[in-house]
């Protein structure tokens, strides 16, 4: 997985603290080890991720309605406006409605059997989503574009016409300011391209930014 076009994702006690501001060519190699590390980092969270997972999995059951070229994949993250995440607490599953923004990570090698995706979403730095992202990292998704109504001839023949994403993923919460601000812009590009994506530090400081890893989902459309 090619993970070149996302920022440093730090392990908490790893999160980088410059002294002084760094010159240009000082930014640019940290910027390097940033992302070396950040490769790591994701990979070993992708391969333990991986292992807990059975090695097959239940194809399709219609399959005539499986989305499967990039193009159409695409197409259903741009046009949806909410990701719909469930984890697990104490209390039990439960699912989250929350914005978002995304990379493709891999759009080259993108296919019905693997595609590979990161999502960008934020949170205050406590509630029970955040609470549940620390205790459990792995997650599913949701996310779904409403087409409109299709009627029948009685009652049961009434169905809605949608295309939909479903997957499971991994959860890390970025550290670091210029991540963060990364994180964040993606949010803002896809949830309001055309507002300000000026954030002071301290904002950036008090925000929690993740980034899901999404490493399985299939998308469907029903017309």
């Amino acid at each position: 997985m090619d993970l070149q076009n996302i920022p440093a994702v730090y392990p908490e006690s790893a999160a980088p603290q410059p002294q002084t501001a760094p010159t240009q060519q000082q930014a640019a190699a940290m910027a390097q080890a940033a992302q070396a590390q950040q490769i790591a980092g994701m990979a070993q969270a992708g391969a333990a991720a991986q292992a807990a997972m059975p090695v097959s999995h239940r194809p399709m059951r219609q399959a005539g309605r499986q989305l499967r070229s990039t193009t159409q994949l695409h197409a259903v993250v741009e046009a949806c406006q909410t990701v719909r995440i469930a984890c697990v607490d104490e209390e039990g599953p439960f699912i989250v409605p929350m914005s978002f923004g995304y990379d493709w990570a891999d759009p080259e090698e993108i296919d019905a059997d693997a595609p590979r995706l990161a999502l960008w979403v934020h949170s205050a730095s406590v509630g029970r989503k955040v609470d549940a992202f620390n205790r459990e990292p792995r997650v599913a998704i949701e996310m779904d574009v409403q087409e409109g109504l299709i009627t029948g001839t009685y009652a049961c023949a009434y169905s809605y016409a949608y295309r939909s994403i479903m997957g499971t993923g991994t959860i890390h919460r970025i550290q670091g300011i210029e991540a963060k601000r990364y994180g964040l812009t993606r949010i803002m590009q896809h949830l309001a391209p055309e507002a300000s994506t000026d954030f002071t530090d301290q904002a950036l400081a008090r925000a929690n930014i993740y980034c899901i890893d999404i490493d399985r989902f299939t998308g469907k459309q029903r017309a």
